[in-house]
């Protein structure tokens, strides 16, 4: 895999939620619909980013800004794309776009059992600020969330 064969685009229309909610679906076991993402582009400072490799999309990340702060609402890649570094250079480059957009801080939430997403969160400069308990619902139990900050 070369660097010359990733590329990321951003879509900030609901035209995307078709591309996106597929995408997830793969990711994610409860992969958010169509609607979930139609729902999400209708407030103000959301926008995707979708990571290809050899124009094939692999991984998505969904932003919200307000203001100055920005947070990641999912971010996901395919898994037979995972463990590749691609999910570091998706948050590269929208690390990226979000400086370019005036963004001084980012916000995520990570399940207390998802050490690899939280290894990869750390190794780009995430610091935990504090815990929301029972934030994920999945089905018949519940995860807390490590809350997470980094300054871009």
């Amino acid at each position: 895999m070369q660097e010359s064969d990733i590329s990321a685009d951003f879509f900030d229309t609901a035209s995307a939620a078709p591309l996106a909610a597929a995408i997830h679906g793969q990711c994610f076991k409860s992969g958010w619909s169509e609607k979930d993402f139609v729902s999400a582009f209708g407030i103000p400072g959301t926008v995707l980013e979708v990571l290809s490799l050899t124009d094939q999309p692999v991984a998505i990340a969904l932003y919200r800004q307000v203001v100055d702060e920005a947070e990641i609402l999912t971010l996901g890649t395919m898994p037979a794309y995972r463990e590749k570094g691609l999910a570091g250079q998706l948050l590269e480059r929208g690390f990226h776009y979000l400086r370019r957009n005036k963004v001084a801080f980012l916000y995520l939430e990570v399940g207390v059992e998802n050490i690899p997403a939280q290894r990869l969160y750390t190794s780009k400069g995430f610091i935990e600020t504090g815990q929301r308990p029972n934030y994920y619902n999945h089905g018949a139990a519940y995860e807390d969330a490590l809350m997470m900050k980094r300054s871009l």
